[in-house]
């Protein structure tokens, strides 16, 4: 018998995210990164992560939209969000813009995220590329092919621009999965006294 999600997921689409899915896709990713290494680093208080995850994502849809590269599926089983090149990075006017949403989601701990997040750009490379900077699957709907959508319709862009692609995974685990999709290891990031990040780029095609 077919998994029913499963012949949802075939029959559902990609399409450019509004800011009518903020509740849909800020919920859909905070399951999604409920166990994740690099946000339990980040948000070092596990008891508020739930409350704070949500804001986190609802954020950086806000922050992406603008640049239309965030993308979901027909219901908001799966979200990603893409930066496009010369984009890829938050601006320090966006911290300062939206300073009283950083403040209440990292409070004491903004020094730390910071520092972390500089590791991280510093690490990132500097050639025209398309950002995946968040991609995720509801729980209950991982393993259906939900996520291939929105990463198959955005790397048809990129290779329709002649463009390559970069992301940072925070599981080893998840590392087979982009792989597929033509990504490769390109070092290592290595957070003190934390995870282990992963860059990965896709060359152009």
């Amino acid at each position: 018998m077919t998994d029913p999600d499963v012949a949802r997921a075939t029959t559902s689409q990609a399409r450019p995210a509004v800011w009518a899915d903020a509740e849909a896709v800020s919920q859909t990713l905070a399951r999604a990164f409920h166990d994740d290494p690099f946000m339990a680093y980040l948000f070092r208080d596990a008891a508020s992560r739930p409350v704070k995850l949500p804001k986190v994502f609802r954020l950086l849809l806000k922050l992406g939209l603008p640049h239309g590269g965030c993308l979901v599926t027909s219901g908001c089983e799966a979200a990603a969000l893409w930066r496009p090149p010369g984009h890829w990075d938050i601006s320090w006017w966006h911290y300062i813009a939206n300073a009283t949403t950083f403040i209440d989601l990292l409070g004491a701990d903004i020094p730390h995220a910071l520092r972390a997040l500089d590791l991280i750009e510093k690490k990132h490379p500097h050639t025209p590329h398309w950002y995946l900077q968040v991609l995720g699957t509801d729980t209950a709907k991982q393993g259906k092919g939900y996520a291939g959508l929105v990463m198959r319709r955005q790397l048809a862009i990129a290779d329709a621009q002649g463009l390559p692609a970069h992301l940072e995974s925070s599981k080893a685990s998840n590392i087979p999965i982009y792989a597929s999709y033509g990504f490769e290891v390109t070092g290592e990031i290595n957070m003190p006294g934390g995870p282990t990040l992963y860059p990965m780029w896709r060359a152009a095609r």
